[in-house]
């Protein structure tokens, strides 16, 4: 390959290893002698005088940290497409039995012999093996590690089996038992923390049915998606996260509508419902249940529950 299409393919980041097998020591010098080139890391030059890209430096990171480096964490999340924010600080991962001197703006981790595979012609950690890292950050809470879970098996980078798989191999993660619950509900439809807790906190924990998440339909000409489905009962649950505006809850209310005209009726809950009124909600999803047939029961979750303290009076 030629000089310029190597500096090209790599966002002008070139080695000096690589530099040398097409110009000569002299040739090399003057180029950074005349601006032309300059050095950014030891033995690792950019190839043009302007402002530097995220690619160019985290190509000059991949050359300045070897061939058994792999980009990882957020760096690899941004590259698979499971981010979308250019990260920082760049994380490369390197085998433990390899070393290298950590480049400015680098942050460099020892681990054991892993798999790399290529995105825009980078080497990065697999997918499965970035959500799971990133879950297990010092930083990341339950909430995180299952959000970027979530993100990624609803983007398509990732399959839940593998992240399965992946986990049980990973007996030390901080958030191993809270992951291996919520891939079960991202398999069924979860789309979001706030879905997989609806699932768990509400309607598990008070051992009330589950119901069909993210069930595509179409109300007034237009294909939407609903939250939660019970086909049985005619109830359409929706849960949201964010503070409606108007125009939001104009479109809520069409759907509503929409919905009622189909013979069934719209329940919505939101982050405050179920996760700070988690029983007082799951009794309304109850009563309404039993008055559209359901001759089940409903549990209480604990010895607070509001559950208890319905069946005390009754």
């Amino acid at each position: 390959m030629e000089l310029d299409d190597l500096v090209k393919n790599q966002h002008y980041a070139v080695s000096r290893s690589q530099a040398l097998q097409h110009l000569t020591p002299a040739a090399l010098r003057w180029q950074l002698k005349k601006g032309l080139w300059r050095t950014f890391h030891p033995g690792v030059y950019i190839a043009h005088a302007g402002p530097l890209t995220w690619m160019t430096r985290a190509n000059a990171a991949l050359l300045s940290c070897g061939k058994d480096s792999a980009l990882a964490l957020g760096s690899a999340a941004y590259l698979l497409g499971i981010n979308d924010t250019e990260p920082q600080i760049l994380n490369v991962h390197l085998p433990n039995n390899v070393s290298r001197n950590r480049p400015t703006g680098v942050r460099i981790r020892r681990r054991k012999p892993f798999v790399t595979v290529v995105r825009k012609g980078l080497r990065v950690t697999p997918p499965a093996m970035t959500v799971l890292d990133l879950g297990d950050l010092a930083t990341a809470s339950r909430e995180d590690a299952i959000a970027v879970a979530t993100r990624a098996v609803q983007r398509k980078k990732v399959t839940v089996e593998e992240l399965i798989e992946k986990l049980d191999k990973r007996r030390a993660h901080r958030h191993r038992h809270a992951l291996t619950l919520a891939l079960g509900v991202v398999a069924e439809g979860a789309e979001s923390v706030l879905e997989v807790d609806f699932v768990q906190q509400v309607l598990l924990a008070h051992g009330l049915p589950l119901m069909r998440m993210a069930v595509p339909d179409e109300v007034g000409g237009k294909s939407i998606r609903r939250d939660f489905v019970d086909d049985e009962h005619k109830i359409v649950l929706e849960v949201d996260g964010t503070i409606a505006h108007e125009g939001q809850r104009r479109r809520d209310n069409r759907r509503d509508r929409g919905t009622a005209a189909q013979g069934a009726q719209t329940l919505r809950a939101g982050w405050v419902d179920v996760y700070y009124e988690t029983c007082e909600l799951a009794l309304d999803i109850f009563h309404t249940k039993q008055h559209r047939g359901f001759g089940g029961e409903i549990r209480q979750c604990g010895p607070t529950c509001a559950v208890k303290l319905m069946k005390r009076s009754a």
